[in-house]
């Protein structure tokens, strides 16, 4: 113990200290861990009301000189918003 302390920088005395305070202590046997398993399962359940990808829709809004520009697009057709975003940027 005193050679594990020394390596750390550790007053030996102290550290004997502070293994016979915590010995002292109810509850503080030192005796080995409970082998517990690495994974625990948890049960889940689906949602409850799943929402079809095909109904979920994008809304953007470009700014163009004094007005503003909102488009409305299902998620379904996102790589045609895609190409309009591009048109538009040229």
């Amino acid at each position: 113990m005193a050679s594990v302390a020394l390596q750390h920088g550790l007053n030996t005395n102290l550290v004997s200290k502070w293994i016979r305070l915590i010995d002292g202590k109810p509850g503080n046997d030192r005796s080995p861990l409970p082998n517990k398993p690495a994974f625990i399962a948890l049960s889940c359940s689906a949602p409850l009301d799943p929402t079809p990808t095909d109904m979920l829709t994008v809304q953007i809004t470009l700014p163009h000189s004094k007005v503003e520009i909102g488009l409305k697009w299902q998620v379904s057709e996102i790589s045609a918003l895609a190409e309009l975003l591009k048109a538009l940027a040229t």
